[in-house]
């Protein structure tokens, strides 16, 4: 117990998890990278990039490495020629579908007419 009476390593408030998760999802390009890879199985850098749009190869790499140190995502190498790298979701990554689909349906319904 701290001074103030509360646990190590437990927020007072109780929110320690939920931060957490928001420091993963709430980065810009983490969500969109998380929706491309439900959409499939197995993706090389490029064509992330290309279907994201908008992302420079720098972010798309931190992003990358963001959501595998969370072990979200997994990185293959695929010992063909030329050598080249795929990225896929973990269990925990694709556990996070029903999550991203509501927040596209809350973005719809409430989000419709911003830009």
């Amino acid at each position: 117990m701290t001074a103030n009476g509360e646990t190590a390593g437990v927020d007072a408030d109780g929110r320690r998890p939920l931060r957490r998760a928001t420091t993963i999802l709430g980065k810009k390009w983490h969500p969109l990278l998380i929706q491309t890879l439900l959409a499939e199985e197995s993706l090389g850098f490029n064509d992330i990039k290309a279907e994201i749009g908008g992302i420079s190869d720098k972010v798309l790499s931190e992003s990358l490495a963001d959501l595998q140190d969370a072990g979200l995502i997994v990185r293959e190498i695929v010992e063909e020629q030329p050598v080249r790298v795929n990225y896929s979701l973990t269990p925990a990554g694709r556990e996070l579908e029903p999550i991203i689909e509501g927040l596209e349906r809350w973005s719809q319904t409430h989000l419709a007419d911003a830009s």
